[in-house]
């Protein structure tokens, strides 16, 4: 009888110390170079403010990340990716707020907005209405213009039924007229054709279209927020201007479902560190971008408000999935 409660006991303290090793022992996380993927192209909002995340949280995770641009479709192509990249940390997703909006635009989406586990969100962009020079108008004399040629003045847009594309649809909705809708693959090629004389106008974000206001090849005409922004604070909001066409484009760094939670707790807390640096905020607004943080817990909740106002806004522009 002695023995057996011996043995008890003593096994009762292998495992003690066996579980008490276990929290004490480092996560073998990460142990290679780990890819983030943006699914939009080099010089857009989204590369923009991850490359700059990217440079500060590398001594944070301790392994060098990887940007990597996986274009096409509009962004499904590398959403996509992201949505089914293994769960293991090595492949962490970039994505914009219409990850929460496109089951209602886009049919035969490979992937679920549930497809994606918010860590963190790292920015909030509002939109710029740009024209071509040679339009020479306010945004006043430009919304008049537009309203006389119905259908007719081209807007180019860095997506289909992206944040640029939301913006736009809010404009035409407030104001009452109609844009040539031309989508393009990122917001800086649309940009780049206003830029050219090739198209009437975009809506980029501030960090899209940067380079080409410091050169004066586009005219910025509105801003879609409440405040001015630092960057170019010349520019009227659209709540100055009457217009109720406020639109933002939030940034989130995710991982795909079933990825472990002391993996997931490791980004967050790396991503965070990075954010809090008043160095990586101050980049990120010379580079044209908005710094906004939520941390796992606030991502998630807000990623599905987001979900659930997308799908009003969608039933009530009247969006089918196309």
């Amino acid at each position: 009888m002695r023995y057996t409660r011996l043995l008890s006991l003593g096994i009762v303290l292998i495992l003690a110390l066996t579980v008490a090793g276990l929290a004490e022992a480092k996560l073998n996380y990460p142990t290679k170079p780990v890819e983030m993927i943006v699914a939009y192209p080099a010089g857009g909002g989204m590369d923009v403010t991850f490359r700059v995340l990217a440079k500060h949280a590398e001594k944070y995770m301790g392994q060098k990340l990887v940007v990597l641009n996986k274009v096409g479709g509009g962004g499904v192509i590398g959403n996509a990716e992201i949505a089914k990249s293994k769960p293991d940390g090595y492949t962490i997703g970039c994505i914009p707020a219409n990850i929460a909006s496109d089951e209602f635009t886009i049919k035969g989406l490979p992937y679920s907005y549930k497809d994606f586990i918010p860590v963190v969100q790292v920015g909030a962009d509002p939109h710029v209405l740009v024209i071509k020079n040679a339009l020479n108008m306010d945004f006043k004399q430009f919304v008049e213009y537009v309203r006389k040629n119905p259908s007719k003045v081209s807007m180019s847009m860095g997506g289909t039924w992206n944040s640029h594309d939301f913006f736009r649809a809010k404009l035409e909705k407030a104001l009452g007229i109609k844009f040539l809708r031309m989508p393009y693959q990122g917001g800086a090629p649309a940009v780049q054709a206003v830029a050219g004389g090739h198209i009437d106008c975009s809506t980029p974000h501030v960090s899209e279209v940067l380079p080409s206001l410091e050169g004066k090849m586009v005219t910025p005409i509105a801003l879609s927020d409440v405040v001015r922004a630092p960057q170019i604070p010349n520019v009227p909001t659209v709540k100055e201007l009457g217009c109720d066409a406020i639109q933002h484009n939030w940034r989130m760094v995710t991982l795909p479902p079933g990825t472990p939670q002391e993996i997931i707790d490791f980004v967050e807390a790396a991503f965070t560190k990075a954010y809090q640096e008043p160095e990586f905020q101050s980049d990120l607004r010379k580079a044209g971008g908005f710094p906004v943080y939520r941390n796992h817990k606030d991502a998630a909740k807000y990623y599905q408000e987001e979900y659930d106002r997308y799908k009003a806004l969608a039933k009530d522009l009247g969006i089918e999935p196309k």
